[in-house]
């Protein structure tokens, strides 16, 4: 089987088996909003965006709110970046590796 022949089958069946993967679903889970910390966590986004609104000195709205976008998303991605560090398990994307190798030696023997 051709490295291409490979990824075919790997993208059809790709669902199915980081479905079945327990690891994997253990991960995703912890990715949920399942604490009252975790829903705090992205809410302060939008708070400091509302608030910061307030206080950028520029004098055109449309820049303002731009401005003030800019700031939630950045903390957004900080916010993001902490649940991150805050999981216990491996990367998601370490996990599907594994499981694609699986596969891999499955299929190609």
């Amino acid at each position: 089987m051709t490295e291409k022949e490979f990824e075919t089958q790997w993208q059809a069946n790709k669902g199915q088996l980081l479905k079945d993967n327990e690891e994997y679903q253990k991960a995703i889970s912890e990715y949920r909003l399942t604490t009252g910390a975790d829903w705090l966590l992205f809410a302060i986004p939008a708070v400091a965006g509302i608030v910061s609104i307030k206080y950028i000195p520029v004098n055109h709205e449309l820049i303002r709110w731009g401005l003030s976008a800019l700031i939630a998303v950045i903390i957004f991605v900080l916010c993001v970046y902490v649940k991150s560090l805050t999981i216990s398990s491996r990367p998601l994307s370490e996990i599907e590796k594994e499981v694609k190798d699986r596969f891999r030696k499955e299929l190609m023997g």
